[in-house]
């Protein structure tokens, strides 16, 4: 089943597809054919999706990589501008763009630097403004690595500039934007630790200046603070609970720091740092953590991931790809 759905010139054109026909209509997009169009193979007939091969529309390309960070193989294509004739049969990107990114990520992130590069994720997206329109998942977070709350993120910025550098000469140079990678190299830490796979699409702009300061949510937040600091993002409470499920990985306490588990909700519910006795509990976690399971708004997402990890997954992924789309023209977050 093949569902396109068509707009004006100026907005995007979006094919959905039944996994079942993958087998039938494979789609192969070579470096080549990526630079003058997409070529798709409806049984005998070849068809070409020609987009401009300018830099600035290359940009614009959007391709699920489901299959890059570990998954079954993506289904989907999002193009900037609608096709000379429509698309029949499924999108993916090369199986030989897919071996590079793949082998670019594995090379650069062992376990040890999962958590800093999810940190460098949420750092980056976290200078995004509903408000104001600007910021985003953008790689502006290069110019703002002296910033007080990116401290650290040094070590996470590496990691991209290494799997920029292991991608060159690759099928997949010039399709993956730092902008890409950042939301990448956080999506495959989080598989590396067990966690769940996460389609995301390739194209994203990257900015050649810092994004505003001051947009970032702090330690020492309340939960009404933080529950407004995500709003102006366009995240609900529910969305903010699980992204927040990040802490799961690294030094806080939450369990093994190189497993992405539902072990962060257990640890809130049973509020280690309350205790007494235990002169080390105070510092499991931040305090805009230890806040959470005392607002009545996001207690119950916290029982409900703590006792379902699947669910945790689910809801981490959806809200993951909406962080990952924050400020990205034409996406819808």
């Amino acid at each position: 089943m093949v569902e396109i759905l068509q707009r004006t010139p100026r907005s995007a054109m979006r094919v959905s597809l039944h996994a079942g026909s993958r087998s039938r209509n494979p789609l192969l997009v070579s470096a080549d054919a990526a630079r003058h169009g997409l070529a798709t193979r409806n049984n005998d007939l070849d068809s070409v999706v020609n987009l401009s091969p300018t830099r600035r529309e290359l940009l614009g390309l959007s391709v699920p990589l489901l299959a890059l960070v570990g998954g079954a193989a993506p289904v989907g294509l999002v193009v900037g501008t609608p096709p000379a004739r429509a698309v029949s049969g499924p999108v993916m990107p090369s199986a030989e763009v897919q071996a590079a990114v793949k082998k670019a990520l594995s090379r650069a992130i062992p376990k040890a630097k999962t958590a800093v590069a999810l940190r460098l994720v949420f750092h980056d997206a976290g200078t995004y403004s509903a408000v104001y329109g600007d910021g985003g998942l953008n790689a502006s977070i290069q110019y703002e690595l002296d910033r007080p709350e990116n401290f650290g993120l040094k070590r996470g910025w590496r990691l991209v500039e290494q799997v920029r550098g292991d991608l060159r000469g690759t099928p997949a140079e010039g399709l993956v934007t730092d902008a890409d990678l950042v939301a990448l190299v956080g999506a495959f830490a989080v598989r590396l630790c067990g966690g769940p796979d996460i389609p995301l699409r390739v194209g994203r702009p990257v900015a050649t200046s810092p994004d505003p300061p001051g947009r970032m949510p702090g330690e020492n937040f309340s939960a009404e603070q933080l529950k407004a600091n995500f709003a102006e993002k366009g995240f609900s409470a529910q969305e903010m609970v699980a992204l927040s499920g990040a802490h799961t990985l690294g030094s806080k306490g939450f369990g093994d720091p190189t497993r992405f588990d539902n072990e962060y909700y257990l640890a809130l519910l049973r509020r280690p740092w309350n205790n007494p006795n235990d002169s080390m509990a105070s510092m499991i976690g931040l305090p805009s953590d230890h806040v959470l399971p005392d607002d009545p708004e996001c207690l119950p997402y916290i029982q409900r991931y703590a006792e379902d990890q699947d669910a945790f997954f689910a809801d981490f992924s959806k809200a993951y790809i909406k962080l990952t789309s924050l400020g990205v023209p034409g996406w819808a977050a």
